[in-house]
């Protein structure tokens, strides 16, 4: 019973705080800041350059379509500062060069780096585990994208990162919690994601390391691309309980910024609806196995 009371109230204070760091977030402490994020063609990449270019940051984007970061590059440069710096760089993440230079290329045009923000994801191919020869084949692409190339950007940034006392901010998922049924190599690559950057947290802190490390565990999230996966794997059929409780890309983009700029540890978001779930996959996870099938089902 005590052991119940004490994990009630952890979530009780979880609650509280969160809701505290959101409404009391101060926006100035972004202006004149150094920022890369990956997978910024679309979807919450592609929101977090217009926030942090709204509020007087300079930003860097990379994706695989040169028209679209062209756009996003256009769009920031609307919304930023006239001093602030806008640029991108086309490139694929299953190629492990491509990363040092990526890294190396915002470094020298933005002058240094203070935020890392880790987004990239392979499109997912949502279907039954099989484990043929195309699933295995499949599963090598994602831990490249989705796993290896985190752990190559993040390991050539951490010089630089060391001297502005920046932050890595990596995307993951509620799939790096309890998996779902249809996505057993990305939620691999998200339980790897989060194996990876805890240790190096930890190592970071062991040598006094000023660079923060912050996981985003990340719910439902109405992308043009979340529902149009969701929509394959229903068969067409209804996703109204589904998209009642997403949240639009801006607001998660909102709570990523609030919560790296504060070093927290974790971000969740929706942060009661992902939190909450989280808390209770401790305690029940075969309800929430359940839950998550029954979300998955026609």
């Amino acid at each position: 019973m005590a052991r119940m009371w004490s994990k009630l109230i952890a979530v009780l204070v979880g609650i509280v705080a969160g809701l505290w760091w959101w409404q009391d977030f101060d926006e100035g402490v972004i202006r004149g800041k150094r920022v890369l994020v990956t997978g910024a063609s679309t979807g919450i990449g592609e929101q977090l350059a217009y926030h942090y270019a709204r509020m007087g940051a300079s930003v860097m984007v990379t994706a695989r379509r040169t028209q679209r970061l062209q756009e996003v590059v256009t769009k920031c440069r609307e919304l930023g500062r006239p001093d602030a710096i806008f640029g991108y760089v086309t490139g694929d993440m299953s190629n492990m060069s491509f990363t040092k230079e990526l890294i190396n290329e915002s470094i020298q045009r933005m002058g240094g780096l203070d935020y890392l923000l880790l987004n990239h994801i392979l499109s997912q191919d949502l279907h039954f585990w099989s484990g043929d020869v195309d699933d295995m084949a499949y599963l090598d692409k994602v831990f490249e994208v989705n796993f290896k190339a985190y752990v190559h950007l993040a390991s050539h940034a951490l010089p630089e990162l060391e001297k502005s006392n920046g932050h890595v901010v990596v995307l993951s998922s509620f799939a790096g919690k309890s998996a779902p049924p249809f996505s057993v190599p990305y939620a691999s690559t998200k339980f790897a994601l989060g194996g990876f950057f805890s240790g190096l947290r930890q190592e970071l802190r062991m040598k006094d390391s000023s660079v923060s490390i912050t996981t985003c565990t990340i719910g439902f999230i109405a992308t043009d691309n979340a529902v149009a996966s969701f929509a394959r794997i229903r068969n067409g059929a209804p996703l109204q309980r589904i998209m009642g409780s997403a949240a639009t890309p801006s607001d998660t983009a909102l709570d990523i910024i609030r919560g790296a700029a504060y070093r927290q540890r974790e971000v969740y978001t929706p942060f009661l609806q992902i939190y909450t779930t989280s808390f209770m996959n401790n305690l029940f996870p075969s309800l929430i196995d359940y839950i998550m099938r029954c979300i998955y089902s026609d």
